[in-house]
């Protein structure tokens, strides 16, 4: 079962940091002021503070989805409260396109909030203006000294110049080979670290009755994970800026028709289970932690359904890189947490103070003793991470992930998983899927009146 600490130490050290006052509420007026707290608060001690010398409140107020505002965030903000300086109100908005339109409309009239919980990887395109004009740029930030930034790269970053408007804001997730370590020790199996190498245990975990690689194909989009996960290389952030000018084709990204040509591989060679496209995520989760099957390519996040579902298992289950390029060559593909974005106004200094500290390792240990997922800063030490997330984590924290697959001017991703359907059942291959998604994204250019595919 997953452990939670509840962060007893940091209590104390914050509360001389920050106050924070949480509330929900359904008006949308941003009337940001420096006094006048509605809130109560702790009396603070004589020692402390007279009470007839009231301590200088600044309130700003945040905007995001209702669901992305769980405990971990909820005990470093209440705990903050307990002493004045900064007060937080932040307005919870319904999930989906309804709370998105709702952000959208806000910023179009001026009625901006002072924080936005929103999508990391913002664009001019998407309804928020121009970054710069916008947001604050976070690059020169003191929090950013414990994040990687290059391995975020492409999915964190402004499209329109490549630069860093937004701060981590909840866990991460990271494409990795999940692996029974139970039977990989009873057929005295390694972790694979070369394509060789990995056929070779494939080979092995067949012959000892198990089934190689589980592969959740009726769930179609479980497929994509291989894929994906071939495409954590820097040739991906190349190829990919050239494709968006029409200056390369999608048969020359080579990472990702890699990730293809693996799943007609391992299908072809007899390597998974025979029903691949009846299979489900949740039947591939029980082969795994039972030991019908030996590795799963998948997400972190399947670990939470695992630890919930079989928690006797769940320390059997470990972590590797899939091992595509070998040489120390290989990453996972990440997947962007939610960010927070300071907003450009008369409140952006204290929007940023509250930022900085939040994304300290101080309030990051608390928060996600708290909250699931992995840590985008480094030097995270307190979580409540399965044994497989903690070896996904450690892989992230020496800078062996990517994420620039991410970076497509235009989303043509709803048709792909039914193109790697049709791998699987040889409909088509790995060069007909390429040609195919080539051109869904010159119809969703030329769509868009986009200059360079006339």
């Amino acid at each position: 079962m997953r452990k939670k600490h509840f962060g007893k130490t940091f209590v104390a050290s914050i509360l001389a940091m920050f106050m924070v006052v949480v509330t929900a509420c359904g008006g949308g007026n941003n009337t940001s002021s420096t006094n006048n707290a509605s809130a109560p608060s702790a009396s603070p001690s004589a020692s402390e503070e007279s009470p007839s010398v009231p301590l200088e409140k600044i309130k700003i107020k945040g905007i995001g989805h209702a669901s992305w505002f769980k405990a971990g965030m909820d005990e470093v903000l209440i705990a903050a409260a307990e002493k004045t300086g900064i007060e937080l109100e932040i307005e919870k908005i319904p999930e989906g396109m309804d709370g998105v339109n709702l952000v959208k409309a806000r910023f179009a009239t001026g009625d901006k909030p002072d924080l936005l919980f929103y999508y990391a990887g913002l664009g001019d395109t998407q309804g928020f203006g121009k970054m710069s004009e916008t947001f604050v740029s976070q690059e020169d930030q003191p929090w950013i000294a414990n994040f990687d930034k290059e391995s975020w790269k492409g999915i964190m970053t402004a499209y329109e110049d490549g630069l860093y408007y937004g701060a981590p804001y909840g866990g991460t997730n990271t494409s990795v080979v999940l692996y029974n370590k139970k039977v990989f020790e009873s057929l005295g199996l390694q972790v694979p670290t070369t394509m060789d190498e990995f056929w070779s245990v494939s080979e092995a975990l067949k012959k000892g009755g198990k089934i190689p690689l589980y592969l959740s194909g009726k769930d179609a989009w479980t497929l994509q994970l291989p894929v994906q996960h071939a495409q954590a290389s820097p040739s991906t952030a190349e190829v990919l800026a050239k494709i968006d000018v029409n200056e390369a084709k999608f048969a020359d990204w080579t990472a990702r028709k890699t990730g293809l040509q693996f799943l007609k591989d391992v299908t072809s060679k007899g390597l998974t289970n025979k029903d691949v496209l009846s299979d489900t995520y949740d039947n591939a989760q029980k082969a795994l932690a039972t030991g019908e099957a030996g590795m799963y390519i998948m997400a972190t996040w399947v670990m939470t359904d695992i630890a919930s579902k079989f928690p006797d298992q769940t320390a059997d289950i470990g972590a590797f890189l899939m091992p595509y390029q070998g040489a120390e060559a290989d990453k996972s593909y990440i997947f962007a947490p939610n960010a927070v974005f300071v907003v450009k106004g008369e409140n952006e200094e204290a929007a940023q103070k509250f930022v900085n500290f939040f994304e300290s390792l101080e309030a990051q240990n608390i928060f996600f003793s708290k909250d699931g997922g992995i840590p985008a800063i480094k030097g995270v030490t307190e979580t409540s991470l399965t044994p497989a997330e903690l070896e996904a984590k450690a892989l992230l924290d020496a800078g062996k992930a990517s994420g620039d697959g991410f970076s497509m001017k235009y989303d043509i991703n709803a048709a792909f998983p039914a193109y790697l359907q049709d791998i699987i059942i040889g409909g088509k291959t790995p060069e007909q899927v390429l040609e195919a998604q080539q051109k869904d994204y010159e119809k969703a250019a030329k769509a868009k009146d986009d200059p360079n595919f006339k």
